[in-house]
């Protein structure tokens, strides 16, 4: 990011690179709504739709409690350590997991996953509005896409503030459409069916399909810690993250609960809608499970396609500058080349056009899998290298005075996570680990413990060094490390 405009300026940015200052602080509130906004998305609709459809709405209820859990504890724990440090988890992995360069990996990661996400979101949309405007030309298609694209490439240049309130208002709208569509379903009777219905996916058993509805929705707690804490370095009190932490995991649920409504009332007619489109009647069926967007035209019109174009601005956005970052840490880190901030937004908004015009958002999909053992992997490296290798242990110091001498690697976090993501990935798509969870959050914790406590001497005297070189360089005013 480059230097913030004048104060209070709707577009004001506050760089990546700099603790934030305190004009630039956020009210709970603000930062609540922002992560309630992005959990509140045609992609979260579609994952209460899958989630129910999978496991049916008693198991899915399940998976959407473990989530709800999971949530909340890594939310919390992963967004204390971007409030205290002022920076983004890319930013502040440089010393807590992966080094300067290391933490290249975690930006790579990030990219894929959140472009990845977006790009989803962009064809979700654009479907929607094809639909309600029963466009079928290819060359109109694309350009849909990459108007939509530079929608939230404008968006992204925008400043917190502008963000957090944008995200009050929409969220509220699109859960006043959700209830909607709900008291239609009761209306007609089917309420009751749309909430206790079974498994609902052909051939695939309870076990199976819970494990699925699990792996999913595990996958969404990992996105939004990450998620959460580029946003946590702005609020003002260290109490209210947990308030954030709730709110945004109770609209997760939420989104879960009526995403899978609405699959259930548009079901039949969007599946006739796909098999018209020439897809085969599983092809259809998968469709019209993962087009919610085309549900909500179906339900409310024009009033719903302007709704759900405005929501999904506010989801994609976030969604933008969160990837944003970490495009600009992934060249800062490698590099040396701090990237101007509207570089970065077009940057990464580029990649998710070449994701949809180059068919690859099945593979996108297909990696969310071992997406998720990363990112779960991530998660409990910050927490256990923060609040125990350093914390408890005192291996190390916590604080970051200065990037400037954060060593290059921390092989200790690049070995754990790429470990962890060889074993658990192995296991998990050869079928002989059905959530990988249950294997990855223990083997992340133990064999990080397991190396720092290995090469003890040598960290603390690395750490050492790194604080001799701060307080002897006469640009830096140090801060003393955090000692909680």
């Amino acid at each position: 990011m480059g230097p913030g405009k004048a104060k209070g300026a709707a577009t004001a940015q506050v760089s990546l690179f700099e603790k934030v200052p305190e004009d630039k602080k956020l009210g709970w509130t603000g930062v609540a709504a922002i992560l309630s906004g992005v959990v509140s998305s045609l992609t979260k609709l579609m994952g209460g739709g899958i989630v129910a459809y999978y496991a049916g709405c008693y198991y899915g209820l399940g998976a959407a409690a473990i989530m709800f859990a999971l949530s909340v504890f890594l939310t919390f724990f992963v967004g204390r350590i971007s409030f205290r440090e002022g920076l983004p988890s890319n930013v502040t992995s440089r010393l807590y997991v992966f080094g300067t360069k290391g933490s290249a990996l975690d930006s790579l990661i990030w990219i894929f996953l959140l472009v990845g996400t977006l790009a989803i979101g962009t064809v979700q949309l654009g479907n929607a509005i094809i639909y309600y405007f029963g466009w079928t030309d290819e060359v109109t298609k694309h350009l849909l896409y990459l108007g939509i694209s530079a929608a939230w490439v404008l968006m992204s240049l925008f400043g917190m503030k502008f963000i957090a309130r944008f995200n009050m208002v929409f969220v509220g709208l699109l859960f006043v459409a959700l209830l909607f569509v709900a008291g239609s379903i009761a209306q007609e009777g089917h309420l009751a069916d749309a909430l206790t219905h079974g498994v609902l996916v052909p051939h695939v058993g309870q076990m199976e399909g819970f494990a699925y509805a699990v792996n999913y929705s595990i996958m969404t707690s990992g996105l939004m810690a990450l998620f959460s804490s580029d946003f946590t370095r702005f609020v003002k009190k260290e109490r209210d993250l947990a308030a954030i932490s709730v709110v945004g995991s109770v609209f997760a649920v939420l989104t879960y609960v009526f995403g899978a409504l609405l699959a259930y009332y548009g079901f039949d007619v969007s599946y006739q809608y796909f098999l018209a489109q020439g897809y085969d009647e599983v092809g259809a069926a998968n469709a019209a499970i993962t087009n919610p967007g085309i549900t909500f035209v179906l339900s409310l019109g024009l009033v719903g396609m302007v709704i759900i174009c405005l929501s999904q601005l506010k989801v994609e956005t976030s969604n933008s500058i969160s990837s944003s970052n970490a495009m600009s840490n992934l060249f800062d880190s490698l590099f040396g080349v701090k990237l101007k901030w509207p570089v970065a937004v077009v940057a990464v908004n580029l990649i998710g056009v070449v994701f949809i015009f180059g068919n690859i958002l099945d593979q996108v999909n297909s990696f969310m899998g071992i997406g998720s053992i990363l990112t779960m992997s991530w998660c409990f490296l910050l927490i256990t290298d923060y609040y125990l290798v350093r914390g408890r242990l005192h291996i190390g110091s916590r604080g970051i005075v200065s990037l400037k001498y954060i060593g290059a690697v921390n092989w200790r976090g690049v070995v754990t996570i790429v470990l962890v993501t060889l074993v658990a990935g192995s296991l998990y798509l050869n079928g002989l680990l059905p959530v990988p969870f249950l294997l990855v959050a223990p083997m992340t914790v133990v064999v990080y413990l397991a190396l720092s406590l290995l090469l003890r001497k040598r960290v603390i005297e690395e750490d050492r060094i790194m604080r001799e070189k701060e307080r002897n360089d006469p640009e830096i005013t140090p801060a003393a490390p955090a000692s909680e």
